[in-house]
């Protein structure tokens, strides 16, 4: 029994330290070397990009200093946005999202990816070498062909067309980057920043709308930030495959998918005036050659594992963690309820039923293990007063002992190691799915993306998890276990108070399960049926049945 419940103790040890490092602990905010104060150009190791030359040009430390001067220009609305233009800088200067809103009342504002005061640098285009950084703030000439736009501006005989191409019912943007370069110029140009991000970003871990990450993908793998852990200045990080490159929250990004065949550097980058990243493309260009044509798909809009998996990879914008191929199939099986019920609280509910009846046989069989445990006690004490100080005679002892009785010391935590993969999985999904955002429960319940207002589920929550450890075997578990087992559900109840109402609502309900299944097997004379012993033991230490 003591062993068992030490792995119970563990178990639940590493549940509390991921709850908390993932919704609790303050984000570490790295400090900034002195020497990087007079040059942020330092990049991270990596693999060469393939390209046939790499830039001279260097990305100056004032490149991200002077915010846009963004002007008005003209407005346009798909299905799915409400997009200001800009002739200044010939960009998106706003894009709200038409579909969802800041708060729960539908009289809030739209979110906004883009924004001239926020993200003044979002979707822009910037560049490293001094003749051409003048069109990262020029002004544009614009033409409108239906939901196409086009800007065009020059610098030092360099001219730079634009277009973006907007779908009607669509989160993707089509854009092209066309560089005309005068005859027998120079070949070396520098990058082209492409760049997502916010000004004055304020992390908070607690506010899925301002738990801000940058995330690329590169080399087929996915690789992510949160933004208090981003390093002064340019990181850059370096691939022969670089897919795309997002800046977001817990449920919204905006997302710069490369579709050229010039492959950029993925860079983050931090400074008072820009947070966030931006694909780097090198220019350079090749012998006779005049020009360079450059595609970017952008996305901007929720994170929708349906409309994110068009792009390869870009799935992997949502955070589901290391066992997410549990958490796809977990929403799938929540997508369905709601279908049927029409409410993501009750979804929630039956999803969770389902998860607890599939492992009622481990259940069933780490109950009986404990029982086992229990009634093997007796001869344990006994064998421990037996051999007192001979730790090593007491451990072949006891292991006798179990073998015997066939009665793994771990049995009763196994099943519980086997469900903690399904148990992580779905708690990853009810803090990181879209579905959830802003989606009622009943009567207090308005959001259950939000924390319970009233808190009431972290205090039923607490109190049934209290219940289920009064019901639960403890016969001759170690006093300090004892105590810290007693000390998990206020831990809980604590930690829960500022989670998503959905999570704790899948907790409560799980517990109340839990607490009906071992009432229904306390009653089981098949589950609590074990062996028949004697506190008593052969010559030599062996165990005696009777």
């Amino acid at each position: 029994m003591g062993a068992s419940r030490t792995w119970l103790a563990v178990i639940l040890a590493c549940l509390v330290w991921f709850v908390y490092t993932k919704w609790f602990a303050p984000p570490i905010v790295p400090p900034v070397p002195a020497q990087q104060e007079a040059s942020q150009t330092a990049s991270s190791p990596g693999t060469t990009s393939g390209t046939a030359q790499v830039p001279s040009a260097g990305i100056s430390t004032g490149i991200f200093g002077k915010p846009l001067e963004e002007v008005t220009s003209s407005n346009l609305t798909t299905g799915k946005w409400h997009i200001t233009l800009s002739d200044v800088g010939g960009k998106i200067s706003e894009l709200r999202l038409l579909d969802f809103h800041e708060a729960v009342k539908k009289e809030s504002p739209n979110i906004a990816l883009v924004s001239p005061v926020l993200t003044s640098f979002n979707l822009g285009s910037l560049f490293s070498d001094t003749t051409l950084s003048p069109l990262g703030y020029a002004k544009f000439n614009r033409k409108e062909n239906g939901r196409e736009v086009a800007f065009n501006s020059e610098a030092g005989g360099v001219k730079l067309e634009k277009k973006f191409t907007f779908a009607e019912n669509s989160y993707f943007i089509e854009s092209t980057y066309h560089l005309q370069f005068p005859k027998g110029a120079k070949r070396d140009w520098g990058y082209l920043l492409l760049p997502v991000g916010g000004r004055d970003v304020q992390y908070d871990a607690h506010d899925p709308l301002k738990s801000w990450e940058v995330v690329y993908f590169q080399n087929d793998s996915a690789a992510r930030k949160i933004t208090t852990k981003l390093e002064n200045g340019e990181t850059v990080h370096q691939g022969n495959a670089t897919g795309w490159l997002a800046f977001g929250n817990r449920y919204f990004a905006t997302a710069l998918v490369n579709n050229s065949g010039i492959n950029p550097d993925a860079a983050m980058y931090h400074n008072p005036e820009f947070t966030g990243g931006y694909l780097r493309y090198p220019l350079v260009l090749k012998e006779g050659q005049d020009t360079l044509a450059i595609a970017v798909r952008i996305y901007a809009g929720p994170k929708d594992p349906g409309l994110l998996s068009q792009v390869p990879g870009l799935r992997q914008l949502i955070e589901y963690g290391m066992f997410s191929f549990f958490a796809y199939p977990m929403l799938e099986i929540l997508r369905f309820f709601y279908r049927l019920v029409h409410n993501y609280g009750i979804a929630i509910i039956l999803l969770t039923l389902v998860v607890r009846l599939a492992f009622y046989p481990l259940s069933m069989k780490s109950y009986k293990s404990m029982k086992s445990m229990q009634k093997l006690q007796p001869h344990l004490a006994a064998l421990k007063e037996k051999h007192g100080d001979d730790k090593q005679k007491f451990s072949q002892e006891q292991m006798a002992l179990f073998k015997t009785h066939k009665v793994n010391p771990a049995g009763g935590c196994l099943p519980m190691l086997v469900q903690l993969p399904i148990f992580l999985a779905l708690y990853a999904v009810l803090g990181n799915s879209i579905e959830l955002f802003h989606a009622p429960f009943f009567g207090w319940i308005h959001d259950l993306t939000a924390k319970d207002p009233l808190y009431i589920f972290p205090a039923l929550m607490g109190l049934s998890m209290l219940l289920q450890q009064k019901m639960t075997p403890t016969a001759g578990m170690d006093p300090m276990q004892q105590k810290m087992m007693m000390f998990m559900p206020i831990m809980f109840t604590f930690l829960m108070i500022s989670l998503p109402s959905g999570l704790t609502v899948y907790m409560f309900v799980s517990t109340l399960v839990g607490i009906a299944q071992q009432y229904v097997l306390s009653r089981d004379k098949s589950a609590t049926t074990g062996p028949q012993l004697a506190i008593a033991t052969k010559p030599g230490g062996a165990p005696e049945k009777i």
